[in-house]
């Protein structure tokens, strides 16, 4: 989660990750989605997609990184974004998301320990946190 610093909030996600108090998890699709970002960025010449791209790779190394990136089963992510879809209308990244989520916090968090989502999108919001997700 790299994001720029024009943008409103954007030190939010930098603060995350570099926390050693937080454990921030990723889905894999977040590699594609950072790059079309940074892709887009350098276009306008705010950025150099090397160092956006470097910093990527920093913050999401398997060994060094803060940024865990986890490959969840495919066919699960899918059906769970599905249900998503089909009852909240949500779009198909943001269910994805949702759905990395919930396999996430399902497989890795404690009973009755917090689980944050991060977004700036209402409706993905608003199902989070029907979810009991904090938004941050």
């Amino acid at each position: 989660m790299i994001s720029s610093p024009d943008e409103a909030g954007s030190g939010a996600p930098h603060t995350l990750i570099r926390d050693p108090q937080v454990t921030t998890v990723t889905g894999s699709w977040t590699r594609i989605e950072t790059t079309s970002a940074f892709v887009r960025a350098a276009r306008t010449g705010r950025f150099l997609f090397e160092e956006l791209e470097a910093a990527l790779r920093r913050d999401t190394d398997p060994i060094t990184g803060s940024l865990f990136v986890i490959d969840a089963n495919q066919a699960e992510i899918e059906l769970i974004a599905l249900k998503i879809v089909r009852e909240y209308g949500l779009r198909a990244m943001d269910a994805w998301q949702l759905a990395c989520a919930y396999l996430a916090f399902d497989t890795l968090a404690e009973p009755h320990e917090e689980c944050a989502f991060v977004t700036r999108d209402a409706e993905q919001a608003r199902v989070a946190r029907s979810w009991g997700y904090t938004i941050l």
